[in-house]
């Protein structure tokens, strides 16, 4: 079998994986019994990146999978220290549960496309005419996974056994796992008012977790936003029977959208903050945003209105008075981040970028125009890691 930089490789992964066309986004007549979104090692729940951070020491998580289905695919290129392992160059492969419990763990090797076994081209040429095939691996236990782009554009993740013959595919969901089109007119749900199927899936596959909002689409299906027992904030997906079909990371389209809440529903922890730190002050409202954190807007005793911003978990995070509320700095488009750059003309060919500024927390967003009209603001870290997407 012919020879292939492990380093190659694995960029061309990280490429292939990160390459989110809007045609992942759309129907094709190529389907898959399962799809997959890429996601940041950061939205991993903590016992996953426990997990690698205790058994692969050194190493780097260089790819993330959130299955539809809610379990999890990790790629770590190990490091020095990783399970002992010296060659640095060592990748691995780790499944866990939607729970987060590790289901199986495997090494892979790339494999030359020139070497792939006659029958997985076969398959590939007559089950996905016109298919580009990018890159393939082995696993220790003589698997293999072949990355295509098929005729129209979609990326899929196909899996044949030893022999080479089929067993799974997997497809590429660039815009995350959901497979209803979103609408602006989506309507929002009271959390007590969804369907019991709806709260009994939630609390056996995500046992502590909180439901921080719900929509109902214009195609009938539900979303449900969670925020896990060890931190993942997940988008579940259900039809309007409250069957579960997908889940996903927090969906950017939703990002924007809050449940006001009044003062006396408040948490107590969060109004015992407030009542020791700011005495004699008045809670005017507060919000719940989709990842599950607080917006309080208070008014102290000295007359100062201040906005208090706690986590999901009620601690408090920041202090924002009056003249802070949407304070920002403007960025010239020479100066802009490359991966920002990248990343717009990557997802948005041909779009035009009409302005940009930086948030007091460092994130940058960006607005811009794309090529069918649509005016789009785009957020980035300050790091320029893309993070959510709103339509004005």
């Amino acid at each position: 079998m012919k020879k292939i930089s492990l380093i190659a490789i694995a960029l061309s992964c990280v490429l292939y994986s990160c390459s989110n066309e809007e045609a992942g986004s759309t129907d094709t007549s190529t389907t898959a019994s399962m799809t997959y979104e890429t996601t940041s090692a950061a939205t991993l729940p903590t016992s996953i990146s426990s997990y690698v951070a205790k058994n692969y020491a050194g190493s780097t998580i260089s790819e993330v999978n959130l299955n539809s289905d809610g379990s999890y695919t990790v790629y770590v290129n190990s490091g020095a220290t990783a399970k002992g392992i010296t060659n640095i160059n060592a990748i691995f492969k780790l499944n866990f549960t939607a729970k987060g419990l590790l289901s199986s763990s495997s090494s892979i090797v790339p494999v030359a496309i020139s070497d792939l076994q006659a029958s997985i081209v076969t398959y590939i040429n007559t089950n996905y005419a016109g298919a580009t095939i990018n890159s393939a691996h082995s696993e220790s236990d003589g698997s293999f996974d072949v990355l295509i782009t098929t005729a129209d554009k979609v990326k899929m993740k196909l899996n044949f056994s030893s022999t080479g013959e089929f067993v799974s595919a997997l497809e590429l969901k660039a815009n995350g796992n959901h497979r209803h089109q979103h609408s602006e007119r989506h309507t929002r749900i009271a959390i007590a008012d969804l369907a019991s199927s709806i709260t009994t899936y939630i609390s056996t596959n995500y046992p502590g977790s909180k439901t921080v909002a719900a929509f109902s689409e214009t195609d009938g299906s539900i979303d449900v936003f969670v925020v896990t027992a060890d931190g993942a904030k997940l988008n579940l997906n259900f039809t309007a029977d409250g069957t579960f079909v997908s889940v996903s990371t927090i969906d950017p389209f939703h990002l924007r959208e809050h449940t006001i809440i009044t003062a006396a529903n408040l948490p107590t922890e969060i109004t015992s903050y407030i009542t020791t730190n700011y005495a004699g002050a008045t809670i005017t409202i507060g919000h719940i945003e989709p990842d599950g954190s607080y917006e309080v807007y208070i008014i102290t005793a000295a007359n100062v209105k201040l906005k208090l911003n706690f986590s999901a978990t009620f601690a408090f995070v920041s202090e924002e008075t009056n003249s802070d509320f949407g304070n920002h700095t403007s960025i010239p488009l020479t100066d802009l981040i490359t991966a920002i750059s990248t990343y717009i003309n990557t997802n948005y060919a041909g779009a035009v970028i009409n302005g940009a500024h930086k948030e007091k927390d460092g994130t940058i967003e960006v607005y811009i125009t794309t090529t069918d009209a649509k005016h789009l603001e785009l957020e980035f870290s300050a790091a320029g890691a893309f993070l959510s997407v709103e339509t004005h």
